[in-house]
């Protein structure tokens, strides 16, 4: 269903027609951006909040970001519009200066605000609306002033996209680990600072198995790193010891800092989180967020810092979105002065501002930016926008700018003569707004806005921001007792779980933290993590603790189901299947099972041809079998062949196979879910160098690879060395005919200088031959002064292009003698996952584990 338009105000052609009409702005207008200009007085923040309330009442999230102070009067919406809702606010030390009370001044505000209202066809039940609508939250990056922010949670808490979507999840590691570096002042470039590449390494490898990677724990991995490379080099060639420790040292100071504690506290910087429409309480309907990050109280450091994170975070979100041409969600930025300046300025808020506005729109996300001066936006910022509203511009070189702007956005200001543009500029009333949206027919027109809902008090102070976050904040209802002992319950361990799984303890096998264990301890571990009872280590059967069935009555436990029944014959396997046990003791002990699990022996070729890649993984996966013949894909195992017998122990007894195994299409299908899981989940890293077109050989040591680059590169760089030498050669030849040339007419000139008669010469030539001979041997005298002058100048020219042409030679050459040193610069880890035709069968088997825990 589309959103509906944004009502904005009223709005009237260019040609001076006094009749007005409501402004009505499509919502999706707002996909292509939007540009918001104005001095102070114009309106513009006015404009702003405009935007964001309708926004809000069309069900649109919005993300705001204040640097001033002013877009927590957002939350100032007051439904009875009285004089008791605005009086709180009031400064009482301001009204005194006016000889007035408090009540007097939150009386006048509100009869002027419900007057306002009135003008604009709205009244007091839009405001109870608006308020009901909005889901808001206040944020406070740095200050507990309102809700803090976690900055660095994408560190210390592991995500969930890293299984979803891993390119998100790796730039939202950079970005917090830009943050990170900044703050101890060491280089942030993720492609080029060491820093960062070790941190990378590091932090990845703890949040890809499930484990934090905050200060803490990358401090414990600088001074031991688990990693012996990076990239080609040894990690203490690529980083040595005493560098590590002194980076060590500066995060250490900032972790230790207490200002810092702050900044690792509060809601996770999570941007899918923020704008997800939240629950409506007792109506039913889903409250729409309205997110305020509040930077006004950090200094211009700090706020380049955190809202080059948060674009960057946001940046992440919108790429993993759908393609849509509605409006989805809207980022609004009020005084962007300073965060997306013109070149040559680069602060860490530009780059993700521009891919915003380059690419939010395919995902159906629009960007509003407001600022006082044109000035202050980068030219290419300003051609992204689709929609312009241009207020009162102070100077001419502003107005100047903004009729550029729109020049260069559209290819002209819709029929607008420039001059005439800048009049109408220069005389705009406050709240009246030149408008320019490509979307419209006619684009250009004035448009007066409507008066906004919300109380446009001015800026916050930190204090205030505290007071907004308590009333938009309500106590957490009380703990339900029934469902309070239902959780006390559903949090006690299930004594059905076979004990000897070291698993089975967490629902989902990919979110428990492995526990380590010692050679010396480690018992062959079968499918699933039951342990498999080898003769040469056989573990005394444990004695899982049991309570009486009254006593798990009284608890409210159910009573545990019987054992499945069980033989001492191994049932048949499903036709065409094999059967594999695991090993047992000769003697087996009392209590000794076999239970039913399929496994897969399949080989995956992974394979990249433009890199000439070709490689074979093999695997036996096994997982257990469901009362449905499903096999549990949660469970999924890797065997080792080794550990499987083709002959079952004496005097086991197996459970019975799920009685659904039974039709081939079901057995089909269990090793159909096991082959397509291969298919899934199988992938290798291999070293590759792109621009070299090599790839690391099955089983080649990475050093052995970064020589072979460093040797490619040895070789590339001799060829290309002949080919410069080959190439500058035609012009060093043809530089030396033109030095040669220009010196022979530089001597001819200097001869025919010579034969001359000199000043003296040709004074006493006049007196003997007359004036007229003695004229015609100066004019002769200066013409070859002057052809010397331009032998001299050609020869002088022609030499230094020849220095020059040498100067570029031995910088080419210089260059390629540095190829094979950064030869390892250029590899990189490539992934391969296998096609979908590319994982085949080689058998599937009935494997049956053995455990002595009763049914798994």
């Amino acid at each position: 269903m589309p959103t509906r338009p944004f009502t904005l105000g009223r709005s009237r052609p260019l040609s001076g027609d006094p009749g007005a009409r409501p402004f009505e702005l499509p919502a999706h207008h707002l996909v292509t951006h939007g540009v918001v200009v104005g001095m102070t007085g114009s309106g513009k923040t006015g404009l702003v909040m405009v935007l964001v309330e309708e926004a809000l009442r069309s069900g649109v999230p919005v993300l705001m970001v204040d640097v001033k102070g002013d877009l927590p009067n957002l939350l100032f919406t007051f439904p009875e519009l009285s004089a008791a809702e605005f009086e709180p606010w009031i400064d009482p030390s301001a009204a005194a200066r006016d000889g007035r009370s408090t009540t007097d001044v939150a009386e006048g505000l509100a009869a002027r605000w419900r007057d306002g209202l009135a003008s604009s066809g709205l009244g007091s039940g839009d405001v109870a609306a608006l308020r009901a609508r909005m889901a808001p939250r206040l944020l406070t990056p740095g200050t507990t002033a309102g809700e803090p922010v976690h900055v660095l949670s994408a560190l210390e808490t592991p995500s969930p996209l890293w299984d979803e979507d891993e390119e998100a999840a790796r730039e939202a590691l950079s970005a917090s680990l830009s943050l990170l570096l900044r703050l101890v002042g060491r280089d942030p470039d993720p492609a080029r600072s060491r820093e960062h590449v070790l941190l990378a390494h590091l932090a990845e490898r703890r949040l890809r198995a499930r484990r934090a990677a905050g200060l803490e724990e990358l401090l414990a991995d600088l001074a031991d790193p688990p990693i012996a490379a990076v990239g080609a080099l040894g990690v203490d060639e690529f980083f040595a010891p005493k560098e590590r420790q002194a980076l060590a040292r500066e995060l250490n100071t900032l972790l230790a800092s207490p200002t810092f504690a702050t900044w690792r506290k509060g809601a996770p910087l999570d941007v899918a989180a923020w704008l997800a429409p939240q629950a409506g309480g007792g109506s039913g309907d889903a409250k729409t967020p309205a997110v305020i990050v509040s930077v006004a109280h950090l200094d211009d450091d700090e706020r380049l810092l955190v809202l080059g994170l948060l674009f960057d975070q946001l940046l992440s979100w919108v790429r993993g979105l759908s393609g849509t041409s509605d409006l989805r969600a809207l980022v609004v930025f009020d005084e962007v002065f300073g965060f997306l300046p013109p070149h040559p300025a680069n602060p860490p808020t530009k780059r993700p501002l521009l891919a915003l506005l380059k690419q939010a729109r395919a995902f159906g996300v629009g960007v509003v930016l407001a600022t006082q001066n044109p000035m202050d936006l980068d030219y290419k910022a300003l051609s992204n926008a689709g929609a312009w509203f241009v207020g009162r511009l102070q100077t001419d070189a502003d107005r100047e700018r903004v009729v550029e702007g729109l020049s260069g956005a559209d290819g002209g200001a819709g029929g607008v003569e420039a001059a005439a543009l800048s009049a109408t500029l220069k005389a705009l009333p406050p709240r009246t707004f030149f408008v320019r949206d490509v979307h419209m027919q006619p684009p250009s027109f004035l448009a007066e806005t409507r008066f906004s809902l919300s109380w446009l008090r001015g800026p916050v102070t930190r204090r205030e921001i505290g007071r907004l976050v308590r009333s938009i904040s309500p106590p957490p209802p009380a703990p339900d007792p029934a469902r309070a002992s239902l959780d006390s319950r559903s949090a006690q361990p299930d004594p059905r779980v076979d004990s000897l799984d070291p698993r089975s303890a967490s629902p989902d096998p990919r979110r428990a933290s492995p526990a380590p264990s010692s050679p010396a301890q480690r018992a062959p571990v079968g499918p699933g993590g039951t342990v498999v009872l080898d003769p040469r280590h056989t573990p005394a059967a444990p004695q899982p603790a049991r309570r009486s069935t009254a006593a798990r009555a009284d608890a409210g436990a159910p009573a545990p189901a019987p054992p499945p029944p069980a033989t001492t014959a191994p049932p048949p396997a499903p036709d065409g299947w094999r059967s594999l046990y695991a090993h047992a003791p000769a003697a087996a002990p009392e209590g000794f099972r076999y239970v039913p699990w399929v496994a897969v022996s399949v080989i995956a070729h992974l394979r990249d041809t433009k890199l000439g890649i070709a490689l074979n993984r093999s695997q036996l996966l096994a997982a257990p079998l469901l009362p449905d013949g499903k096999p549990d894909l949660s469970r999924v195992a890797r065997l080792d062949a080794s550990l499987l017998a083709t002959s079952p122990a004496a005097g086991a007894r197996f459970a019975e196979l799920p009685a659904p195994l039974a039709k081939r299409a079901t057995a089909q299908a269990a090793a159909r879910a096991l082959r397509e899981h291969a298919y899934r989940t199988t992938e290798a890293a291999v070293a590759v160098h792109k621009e070299l077109g090599l790839a690391q050989d099955d089983g080649e040591p990475l050093e052995a690879f970064a020589a072979r680059c460093r040797a490619a590169a040895a070789r590339l760089a001799a060829a290309e060395q002949q080919q410069i030498v080959g190439r500058f050669a035609p012009k060093i030849a043809r530089l030396g005919e033109r030095i040669a040339a220009a010196k022979a007419r530089y001597g001819q000139a200097e001869a025919e200088v010579a034969a001359l008669p000199g000043a003296v010469g040709a004074a006493l030539l006049g007196l003997v031959a007359g004036r007229d001979t003695a004229r015609r041997a100066g004019t002769q005298r200066d013409k070859a002064a002057a052809k010397l002058e331009r032998a001299r100048q050609e020869w002088t020219e022609a030499d230094a292009a020849l220095r020059d042409l040498h100067a570029a030679q031995a910088a080419e050459l210089g260059a390629l003698e540095q190829l094979p040193l950064r030869a390892g610069e250029g590899i990189e880890t490539k992934r391969l996952v296998p096609k979908k035709n590319d994982v085949e069968v080689a058998f599937v088997a009935l494997a049956w584990a053995a455990t002595l825990a009763g049914p798994a």
